[in-house]
């Protein structure tokens, strides 16, 4: 519970800008993850993740809402110790920003 709400108030602590969302996710995401599909590459593609169901066994989420990407890109070990997904931590501004590049609309599968 309390993790849940130190990761929303992490959320709500910046503005969070789209485009620069999508200049973090070409640096942090692209090496591993397809951006603009949603077919595997090294990990899944991240086209249309937000509100998505994780395909990862293990993961306690319903879907990738907010709260659910904001915690597993601020430590996905803390989510699923064994993942294969090795990064070094997520600034709680990059966060809100990548998630904000997810969610825009041109950007989701609808």
């Amino acid at each position: 519970m309390l993790v849940a709400a130190t990761m929303a108030s992490s959320l709500s602590a910046f503005a969070a800008d789209a485009d620069r969302g999508e200049v973090v996710a070409e640096v942090r995401c692209l090496p591993c993850h397809h951006l603009h599909l949603s077919t595997k590459r090294i990990g899944p593609g991240l086209k249309g993740i937000y509100n998505r169901v994780p395909t990862i066994s293990g993961v306690p989420f319903e879907r990738w809402d907010a709260e659910a990407l904001d915690a597993w890109l601020a430590n996905p070990r803390a989510i699923k110790p064994n993942t294969g997904m090795f990064i070094p931590p997520v600034a709680p501004r990059d966060r809100a920003d990548l998630i904000a590049f997810f969610k825009r609309d041109e950007y989701s599968e609808d």
